[in-house]
Order: C-alpha cells, then structure tokens, then sequence
C-alpha cells in the first residue's frame, strides 16, 4: 500500500513536469502549428497512410494518421537533415518521403525485426524512395555515436523500447528533438518520465495535436 502511494505521488509530480504543446510551440520555428497548417500536411501524407494500412499493417499497429502527419509537419518547419527512426515502418515513409523533398537529408531506419524491416524496405522501393541505413538493432547499436536533430522512438512494444531510452537520448543533439509514441499507457509514461527527468531533458505533452481513434498519443523531449 505505502509502495503504491509513493508511485502515485512520484507519478503525478513527474507529469506535472510535462509542458504544454503551447509552450513545445514556443521552440524555434513552432509557432507556425496551427490547424490549418496541419491540415494540409494531413492531405498530402493521408493518401499514403489509407494505402499502408490497406496492404501493409493494421491501423492500430500502424503509426496514426494524425503522428505521421506531425511527423511530416515538424520536419518540413524545421527543416531537419538527420533523422533517426527508432521502429520502422509507416514513420520510415514519411521521413524518407520527407527526404526526397529536400536533398542532403540522412535518415536511418532501425528496426529488432530483421523481417518486418525488409518488409519496410519493399514498401518503399514500391514508392521509388531511398533505402540506404536501413539497419537492424543489432547493427545499429554497434555504429559510432551519431548524432541526430530528430528521433522517433517507437520500437516494437513499450516493454522493449523502454529499455533503450538512455542509448537513444546519447544520439540527440543539443536541442534535438524525439518523440515517444503510445503514452498513452500508464505504465510506459510513468518509466519514461522518470528516464527523461533522470537525464534532464524536457518533455511536451503532444496529445492535443497526435491524439487517434485509439487513444494513442505522442510525448515530445527537447534536449538541452
């Protein structure tokens, strides 16, 4: 009992912690979020979305329309040129559809599932879009620290990619951005909180703008 008090005191001072999409808007270029804005990044990813999962994962596997389309969103605003994809699949279009758009943009995408990442890689030969560092785990793990200005970290469920939140958040940069899917559960936010206050990084509650039919929702981290 006394366990579970201090857990729900601990919880709900890490969560207030959490800062508003507001203030994540205040960063840089941010201010320029709006709905209409997100709206038409929305139109140009959606037709994409409808078709990946139609032939390639269901839609509550999938990253959500409304993740893809901030995803999509961010990266066009802030111009990023490094992009790491910490869960390949939907995620590893947008930013690689986002790259064909801007030259010079690296991305990696890494995956646990030696399978399913081949199954990526398919997809997007069939939209004739670029498939260098494509990676598993494994192989990525053992690269040089690199260093990225934008990370998703959505690897394979919550229990195993929470695992990996220290060795991802070393491969920010200063004032690079990463994003957390499916914070929705409890369980994965509060161990997450805890990781990213432990390292000092702030955090952004992106529910208002990446909240899907199935109460999914993402949580953004900037790093000092």
């Amino acid at each position: 009992m006394k366990e579970r008090v201090i857990r729900k005191i601990k919880s709900l001072s890490l969560r207030s912690r959490v800062l508003s999409f507001n203030k994540f808007k205040a960063i840089g270029h941010l201010s320029q979020i709006n709905l209409q804005t997100f709206e038409h990044y929305k139109t140009a990813i959606k037709p994409y979305y409808e078709r990946y999962i139609k032939e390639v994962s269901r839609a509550d596997m999938a990253t959500s329309l409304e993740l893809a389309t901030f995803m999509y969103m961010i990266c066009n605003i802030n111009q990023y040129t490094r992009l790491l994809d910490m869960g390949s699949g939907l995620s590893s279009f947008v930013f690689r559809f986002y790259a064909k758009e801007h030259p010079g943009v690296k991305i990696y995408s890494v995956d646990d599932d030696a399978a399913w990442l081949a199954k990526t890689r398919d997809y997007l030969v069939r939209h004739d879009l670029n498939t260098e560092n494509m990676l598993t785990l494994e192989d990525f793990m053992e690269l040089p620290d690199m260093q990225f200005d934008c990370i998703l970290h959505d690897l394979n469920f919550v229990e195993v990619r929470i695992n990996y939140v220290e060795q991802i958040l070393k491969r920010l940069e200063s004032q690079g951005l990463i994003i957390f899917d499916d914070v929705h559960k409890p369980d994965y936010l509060y161990a997450l909180l805890t990781k990213l206050n432990d390292n000092q990084v702030k955090a952004y509650d992106l529910k208002s703008i990446t909240l899907d039919t199935y109460g999914r929702f993402a949580l953004a981290a900037v790093k000092d």
